[in-house]
């Protein structure tokens, strides 16, 4: 499979030597638009990895799938483009910053012959195994889930490139609710197979100080949210996103997802299984078996999709499952706004889908 990176801005730097070192995967090169602001940090990344910098058009007609990796707010217009094209699309997370581009994406890859996707971590092995468990039955029904997604400093470049990208809503589309509510969102829903129907959440974002001396105050965004969801059937669920000062695992962001359930509980705790080291200096090393649980799980995601181009499957992320999770954030950033008032997520509506 041939793979266009559409924007070098987020992640790409990370996704490229992944891609590389998947059998019958090709990076082929990067493009942006012409009237990117970010087109330097394309031909950046086309330096330091020695990929092609191509132009937009010429990379569309060239590839199989447009990975993009813009800013997220920019991501639907480039994803819409490649859909457009007729290319298959995996877009980076958030894969829209609010509903009304959800819909425009959900509605692009109704029209496409490509396959829409987007960056998530379902494929990590403790969330496959924890879904598989529910599904076994052996838990009972499940009726409460809780999910905490904790990311350690990063600002400084080493996994965030720039703090604007999280921290500028013009850029982000909000603050850490919105850099990282889409990944629990996704697996409430994955692990329960619920619509959410109501949001209540808190956050730290301004007229509220942050919880820790970062950028986030800067641009009056929260570097910390904790929600609740009310799922259909009378299921429900907490979420707590943060980015902290402390790592509180071995990865740059850790993850704990518990289902409970009628006849038991399932942990899935993306950190483990780990080993740790101390040393007499009284620091200590832990290292995940098997390694990151990240990694694992976007080798796996670019692996199964280009599978499901080719044997004609559906994704286990599907354009109606972008948009319920982009409505989950979106109803939480509202609630947040409004002091925690009760919302409920947006859902697609008949304007957009021509019905």
């Amino acid at each position: 499979m041939r793979i266009l990176i559409a924007s070098g801005v987020r992640h790409a730097r990370d996704y490229v030597p992944l891609l590389r070192s998947l059998p019958g995967i090709e990076v082929i090169g990067c493009a942006d638009t012409a009237d990117s602001p970010f087109a330097e940090d394309s031909a950046a990344l086309a330096r330091t990895t020695g990929i092609a910098l191509l132009d937009l058009e010429q990379g569309l007609a060239s590839c199989d799938i447009a990975l993009v990796c813009s800013e997220p707010t920019r991501h639907v217009e480039l994803a819409l483009r490649a859909l457009e094209a007729g290319r298959h699309v995996i877009v980076d997370k958030p894969a829209a910053t609010d509903t009304l581009g959800a819909q425009r994406l959900w509605d692009a890859a109704d029209r496409s012959r490509g396959l829409l996707t987007a960056v998530h971590r379902l494929y990590s092995p403790q969330l496959v195994r924890a879904r598989r468990i529910v599904d076994s039955g052996a838990i009972g029904l499940p009726l409460a889930v809780d999910a905490e997604w904790l990311a350690a400093g990063g600002l400084d470049g080493t996994t965030v490139e720039r703090p604007e990208l999280v921290c500028d809503p013009a850029l982000s589309g909000g603050g850490e609710l919105m850099n990282f509510g889409w990944y629990p969102a996704l697996a409430i829903r994955h692990l329960t197979g619920l619509d959410v129907e109501e949001v209540v959440a808190f956050s730290s974002a301004a007229p509220h100080a942050p919880l820790f001396d970062g950028p986030h105050g800067t641009h009056g965004v929260e570097d910390a949210a904790v929600l609740s969801l009310r799922l259909r059937n009378g299921v429900v669920a907490t979420a707590t996103v943060a980015r902290t000062p402390a790592g509180v695992g071995p990865a740059p962001v850790s993850s704990t997802l518990r289902v409970l359930g009628s006849h038991g509980h399932v942990l899935a705790d993306e950190d483990a299984p780990s080993v740790s080291v101390r040393g007499t200096d009284g620091g200590s090393v832990s290292r995940q078996i098997g390694g990151p649980a990240g990694v694992t799980a976007l080798r796996r995601l670019f692996t199964e999709f280009c599978d499901d181009i080719r044997y004609g499957r559906t994704p286990l992320v599907t354009a109606a499952d972008i948009h319920a999770a982009v409505a989950v954030v979106e109803a939480a950033l509202s609630s947040a706004r409004k002091n925690g008032a009760t919302v409920a997520p947006a859902v697609r509506t008949a304007a957009t889908t021509g019905t």
